[in-house]
């Protein structure tokens, strides 16, 4: 699926290196908050480079968001504990999306009520 053929932008993949800045663990019900950084070969920050970006939750695929580098991103936690995947995407030369960089989360429910 081409990117221009969405209303969602996202840079050339080879024009930079993706870092995600995301909690190891979060709690469920809460939101997920996390950065993408961009930096050039070269090692210069590049600031508000756009990406598209998804959590697969444990049992619910999620769906695809806009996101800019340095910018916070937060959703709601969805789905059962366990395993979430947060994915980032750029465009490859044809202009297809593209994985860049992932992430796992741990979503860990509430200790039980005493």
């Amino acid at each position: 699926m081409a990117l221009l053929a969405s209303c969602q932008s996202a840079a050339k993949a080879k024009d930079y290196v993706w870092t995600i800045k995301s909690p190891p663990r979060i709690e469920a019900e809460s939101k997920l908050r996390f950065t993408v950084e961009t930096t050039t070969a070269g090692g210069a920050q590049a600031r508000e480079v756009p990406f598209i970006w998804k959590v697969d939750w444990v049992g619910i695929e999620g769906s695809h968001h806009q996101g800019y580098s340095f910018k916070e991103q937060s959703i709601r936690v969805k789905g059962a504990p366990g395993k979430a995947t947060l994915r980032i995407f750029a465009q490859d030369p044809a202009g297809e999306r593209v994985e860049v960089a992932s992430s796992t989360i741990e979503v860990v429910g509430h200790p039980p009520a005493e």
